[in-house]
């Protein structure tokens, strides 16, 4: 409860109408002095919110839901639905695949680990294998089709050229294996097996016409 502060000499010397009316000026000072504090206080509560407020991350609501791998898989994988789960994310790398647009049914170029979020790059594109920046594709056959059984997208293999006139070299030892055509569609006049190639540009066209003068061998890097 709030007292009114005792009256000093001076005051006793007063009226009783005067010493009530400056105790009454008195309380209404001190009262003006408690409300400018506590405006003064709620001010810099609001303004600490506010730093407060801006200094703590955004709610994961306010980013981007994107795709992310469930588990760790293996170039030329064939999505399936368990393979997948959806987060949301800040600041989503280039190329991330969006949330509510699950890659189901698509085709990895390349391995993947549980965790990864899911690119564009990381898939083989509807229209033809994506042989990344630098590189070109080259389909091949391989002069021995028993080879090709072995392979799967992602592997890495050196390129040999054998010419006519019996001389080898080495290609490149820097090929990819994009695709693996199924044997159905993928076998020439002489049964030879087609390979699908991701090489550096500078040796594509030594290999592209390796590929139709001489014969063509790959070798596990």
């Amino acid at each position: 409860m709030r007292h009114a502060p005792a009256p000093d000499a001076h005051d006793l010397q007063r009226g009783p109408v005067d010493r009530l009316l400056t105790a009454l000026a008195r309380y209404r000072r001190g009262g003006r002095r408690m409300r400018t504090l506590r405006r003064v206080a709620a001010l810099g509560l609001l303004i600490a919110a506010g730093v407060l407020a801006t200094a703590r991350p955004s709610p994961a609501s306010d980013g981007t839901a994107v795709q992310v791998v469930s588990r760790d898989l293996d170039a030329g994988a064939t999505l399936q639905s368990n393979d997948l789960r959806t987060t949301v994310l800040r600041a989503p790398p280039d190329g991330a695949l969006p949330g509510d647009h699950p890659p189901t049914g698509r085709v990895l170029a390349a391995p993947v680990r549980r965790g990864e979020v899911l690119t564009d790059v990381r898939l083989l594109g509807p229209d033809g294998p994506r042989p990344g920046p630098g590189r070109a594709a080259v389909p091949v056959r391989p002069a021995d089709s028993a080879t090709v059984d072995l392979l799967h997208a992602g592997m890495r293999v050196a390129v040999i050229g054998v010419q006519a006139d019996g001389t080898v070299r080495t290609l490149t030892t820097d090929a990819v294996v994009l695709r693996v055509p199924p044997a159905a569609t993928g076998v020439g006049q002489n049964g030879d097996r087609l390979v699908v190639l991701s090489v550096p540009t500078g040796v594509a066209d030594a290999i592209a016409a390796t590929a139709i003068t001489g014969t063509i061998g790959l070798r596990f890097a």
